[in-house]
């Protein structure tokens, strides 16, 4: 038994030196019970990659199972800085892969920036989700101010400075039981926060309910947006009770500047249902703005010549007038704008501003071998070998694939038959 204990605490003191962790300043006591690890098991609803970690925790005294979802072609841009969405219930699997594959769609579309997102397993045994989410002010064996330091006291600083996160943009989503404790959390993390999505709140006092909206009401005016996002259906117990009055408080008080507040009730939606009808909709509509204009700079239309760098960098600079934030326009945006150039009927114009777009794209985010491939290729439809060639000679002098090699040798077979 004492081996046993012994490798249990050099287990934890080793993950507690992992990247992404913090150290306990007290150690834990052989009284508190032990955290057992489990993976997500992730299906491929996720483009990115994913990593499970037990994180320690000095203010709840255990450690919790945390999975950090990172979107593909994380890292690429030394420069992006990732949104960060938490949300609870990781050993939820049917809801959190939606919640994935929603991120995932959207992202994958451009209608919101790629983000990084910290899936937390709420409980262990049972009964453990509801301690963790409850708040000791509404009744005792409640951990939700402590589970509420672990999340902003020593995960999100561990994520911000070990996943380029962009402090502005925290995004948190909690559903029934962690729809209550997202609720709890605006008494005093407004200015903190890019966005609350609570999802079917529950078990709310009046008591507790005029303490949120007195919060509301006394934070003075916000320097950046913040998103707050409540939804509700035909619902159980005093889900749907919760709602109204939590809602209509809201509605009717003074909101401070930048604070922007919608509740919806799905009338003929079920507990399970509210989080897959509001989490999606609520991502659309916090990002529509910076949607509208990164799909400006995608339509070739906005742009009649080719030099895109001035319309790019002024929209750069429009979403702090919006969000009080800024919230670049990315690669992804650049993609689509080759994509649009498809339905310009002369293919002179269509090869030449694809060509535009790919070198404007090598200027921002440096060689490529598949843009020097594209314009080499764009270059030799339009019947400029010679241009088509120096593109050719930079991706041989790259690094290629054993696929980027046979697309070369390809290319230059054609080449030498003009």
């Amino acid at each position: 038994m004492n081996r046993i204990k012994l490798v249990l605490s050099s287990l934890i003191i080793l993950l507690s030196a992992l990247p992404g962790t913090t150290l306990c300043q007290s150690s834990v006591t052989d009284n508190q019970k032990e955290t057992t690890f489990r993976s997500h098991p992730m299906t491929g609803i996720w483009r990115g990659e994913k990593k499970d970690t037990l994180f320690p925790s000095c203010s709840l005294g255990y450690a919790k199972n945390v999975t950090i979802f990172t979107p593909k072609g994380f890292g690429n841009i030394a420069t992006e800085k990732y949104p960060l969405l938490i949300t609870f219930d990781r050993n939820g699997i049917d809801l959190t892969n939606f919640l994935l594959h929603s991120v995932d769609i959207l992202e994958n579309a451009g209608q919101i920036p790629r983000m990084v997102i910290a899936s937390i397993e709420s409980g262990g045994d049972p009964g453990d989700r509801t301690k963790e989410a409850k708040w000791g002010i509404d009744g005792g064996d409640a951990y939700g101010e402590r589970y509420d330091e672990f999340v902003f006291d020593e995960l999100i600083p561990s994520l911000v400075g070990d996943y380029s996160i962009d402090p502005g943009q925290i995004i948190i989503y909690g559903h029934s039981w962690f729809g209550y404790h997202t609720a709890m959390i605006l008494q005093k993390h407004i200015p903190d926060l890019f966005a609350v999505i609570s999802a079917s709140p529950c078990c709310l006092s009046s008591t507790r309910i005029d303490e949120i909206v007195e919060a509301v009401r006394t934070t003075g005016p916000l320097e950046h947006k913040f998103f707050l996002r409540i939804g509700s259906g035909h619902d159980i117990g005093d889900d749907l009770n919760v709602y109204r009055e939590l809602t209509g408080k809201l509605s009717m008080v003074r909101q401070p500047e930048n604070f922007d507040f919608k509740s919806t009730w799905y009338s003929a939606a079920m507990h399970m249902e509210v989080p897959v009808l509001l989490f999606i909709q609520s991502l659309y509509e916090i990002y529509a703005d910076w949607a509208d204009l990164a799909f400006a700079y995608s339509d070739p239309r906005n742009c009649p010549t080719y030099d895109d760098a001035p319309l790019y960098d002024s929209l750069q600079l429009l979403s702090d007038k919006i969000y009080g934030l800024r919230i670049p326009i990315s690669d992804k945006h650049i993609d689509w704008r080759v994509e649009y150039y498809r339905y310009f009927k002369d293919e002179k114009v269509t090869n030449e501003g694809r060509i535009a777009t790919w070198k404007f794209k090598l200027e921002k985010y440096g060689a490529n071998p598949g843009l020097y491939f594209n314009i080499s290729n764009n270059y030799r439809l339009l019947g400029q070998t010679d241009s088509s060639r120096v593109y050719l000679r930079k991706l041989k002098a790259c690094d290629l694939s054993d696929e980027m090699k046979e697309k070369a040798r390809g290319l230059e077979k054609e080449l030498k038959r003009k």
